[in-house]
């Protein structure tokens, strides 16, 4: 591993309505360049992640001003629990019992991923003549130097995507909710063949989802068996009874779930009942000029495999570092330049224990369930006939 240090110890930060013209134009060239449809200028999310964009939750981070401002450490989301039939009266008198509606929930400390773009001052002069020239043109955006700084956000935007959906993984693998099928929340085993039979796989999968009063698709992320199950019947050239087709589900493949999860686990989620919750940092009173740097917010443009198109929103930072750097070498790996600090705050969202009473027959479901895909193995018993003997050597 190799460390970095400065060659000097003083930093001083210089700014100028040229960098902040930079950001604008930036700016401008992200909203010019995503109105185009061409999926080069497009980020596309993986498995998990994808599946939560596709199906938002109507959950809200309650303290998200005290989180900005450091008061908390952790995210509180507010929810309503399912009503019973047991808080319903039948007499109309003075006596009628009043509960809270609104509950909230801790589902922890932020999650952060983070990312930097370095761009030398010679770079920053041509981007800074570039960014003149687009902000008196207004709709310029074939600027060959803005366009591959662009490009080169989206390369690292790529990167966040992947980090933002390992964090999620890895924060769905403490959450499995209960199984009301079951009573537990244990990755439970289902088989998948290619004859339908009362107890394969998908049966039981759409029964459990009865179970787990599930409104909608029933939604599956993970990987192995299950996607390659998917896979076969999407090759089929005619419709059969088998297949996820007939049934009411959506599949997300996610390789990234295998060292999560564990090899062949998927989930199966509810909608509105899993999702991810995000916010910004750098917006209002904490975006703008402070301390050396420029606090903005970039957009950046999301392909979702439905095909619509959705925003990610990152927190952007641009700083002078006004040494170069050098390795343990004495070698200069970075010369004096900017650096752009890409980043994302958010959390998991899993409908809390208590969002179903504890005498309800749904107590501890949180939308998602825990299943370990297998290849069933078609057992077909032949009975035993009496064998005819021919003698080919007898003459009739």
């Amino acid at each position: 591993m190799l460390t970095y240090r400065l060659k000097c110890k003083n930093s001083l930060f210089f700014f100028t309505m040229n960098l902040i013209g930079l950001v604008q134009a930036l700016l401008i060239n992200i909203r010019l360049l995503t109105g185009l449809n061409d999926p080069q200028y497009k980020v596309t999310p993986v498995g998990f992640l994808q599946m939560l964009l596709e199906n938002p939750v109507t959950a809200k981070i309650a303290n998200e001003k005290q989180i900005r401002e450091g008061q908390d450490l952790e995210l509180k989301v507010r929810y309503m629990q399912r009503g019973l039939e047991s808080e319903i009266e039948d007499e109309d008198n003075c006596d009628t019992s009043i509960s809270a509606t609104w509950l909230e929930s801790s589902i922890g400390r932020p999650l952060l991923s983070k990312a930097g773009i370095f761009i030398s001052d010679e770079e920053m002069r041509k981007y800074q003549v570039e960014a003149t020239a687009t902000i008196a043109a207004g709709t310029n955006i074939q600027a060959p130097m803005m366009v591959a700084l662009y490009e080169t956000i989206m390369v690292k935007a790529n990167g966040l995507i992947q980090s933002i959906n390992s964090k999620l993984l890895t924060a769905q693998a403490a959450k499995w909710g209960t199984n009301a099928a079951y009573g537990d929340a244990n990755a439970h085993t289902l088989n998948f063949g290619n004859s339908m039979v009362m107890d394969d796989g998908l049966v039981k999968l759409l029964l459990d989802g009865q179970a787990n009063e599930v409104n909608g698709e029933l939604i599956l992320v993970g990987n192995g068996v299950v996607n390659a199950y998917q896979t076969l019947q999407n090759q089929k050239v005619g419709v059969d009874s088998f297949g996820f087709a007939k049934g009411n589900f959506k599949v997300y493949n996610d390789v990234g779930s295998a060292p999560k999860w564990g090899a062949n686990h998927f989930g199966a989620f509810a909608q509105g009942l899993v999702g991810l919750v995000d916010f910004n940092k750098n917006v209002g009173n904490y975006a703008g000029e402070k301390g050396g740097s420029i606090f903005f917010t970039l957009p950046i443009p999301v392909q979702l495999a439905n095909g619509n198109l959705s925003t990610l929103v990152l927190d952007a930072q641009m700083k002078y570092q006004d040494c170069p750097v050098f390795n343990e070498a004495q070698m200069k790996i970075a010369d004096r330049g900017w650096k752009l600090i890409l980043s994302k705050s958010f959390g998991l969202w899993n409908a809390p224990d208590n969002m179903f009473a504890a005498t309800d027959r749904l107590a501890g479901f949180n939308g998602s369930m825990h299943y370990v895909g297998a290849i069933a193995t078609n057992v077909v018993n032949i009975q035993p006939t009496a064998e005819a003997i021919f003698k080919t050597d007898e003459i009739v």
